[in-house]
């Protein structure tokens, strides 16, 4: 299949069979996962593969019992997270320097502006001096583009949340291409499914992907979209 079959093949499928996944399947999609594009290669994400049966039995449960994960032979849990990018900025600045490409732009960026971006202290005091300064940048902004955001965490959670969505699409289409199915499911009890992976606040569970083969009844009506220039615009 090329990559257009692909997208057209996968659905969300809820209803899956007993036909197991190999882990060499799943090994291999979490590994294209982790190359998808992300915001400034931060690579903000977690993606849990739950191996543990009680576990496993207790995400379901948090999922509501649907069927895409009370069925399915695996799930995994996508996490988006905004303290790791202290950990994640000092390997990518060493990768440079091994590589001998650590010019000034690069320390400038990861040094300056990215603690900057993500910084966030307990008590909100970077709240307030990152308010101060943006009132400043909105002004300027009158006279050229400027950087507004974010400056809030839930800003901060939008932008790691969606680089984590970008890689949960290369793991579906991943599994599509290699034969299996799956389905994203975002309808959970994510203080739950945070307490059984013992993850703290600083973690957003982006969606769990149940994973397995499709049943002849897995996927539940005919895809339909709405027309395409009510989304596709030319300007």
């Amino acid at each position: 299949m090329n990559f257009f079959d692909l997208v057209k093949k996968r659905r969300s499928v809820r209803k899956f069979t007993n036909d197991k996944v190999p882990d060499k399947v799943i090994k291999k999609c979490l590994e294209a996962a982790i190359l998808a594009p992300n915001s400034s290669n931060l690579q903000p994400w977690e993606f849990y593969w739950i191996k543990n049966k009680n576990k496993k039995d207790s995400i379901a449960k948090a999922c509501f019992s649907q069927n895409a994960a009370i069925t399915a032979q695996e799930l995994i849990v996508a996490v988006s997270r905004i303290d790791t990018w202290k950990r994640n900025k000092n390997l990518i600045i060493e990768d440079y320097k091994k590589k001998k490409k650590y010019i000034p732009i690069i320390n400038r960026y990861y040094n300056k502006l990215v603690p900057i971006l993500y910084y966030h202290d307990t008590f909100g005091i970077s709240n307030i001096v990152k308010k101060l300064f943006s009132i400043f940048y909105n002004l300027l902004g009158f006279f050229k583009p400027v950087l507004r955001s974010p400056i809030y965490k839930h800003e901060l959670f939008e932008v790691v949340t969606k680089s984590t969505a970008l890689a949960c699409q290369n793991l579906m289409l991943g599994l599509v291409a290699e034969g299996f199915d799956s389905c994203p499911m975002e309808g959970f009890d994510e203080k739950k499914v945070k307490k059984i992976l013992n993850l703290n606040r600083n973690c957003h569970v982006v969606m769990i992907l149940g994973i397995g083969k499709a049943a002849k009844d897995g996927v539940y009506g005919d895809r339909y979209r709405i027309e395409k220039n009510l989304v596709i615009k030319k300007v």
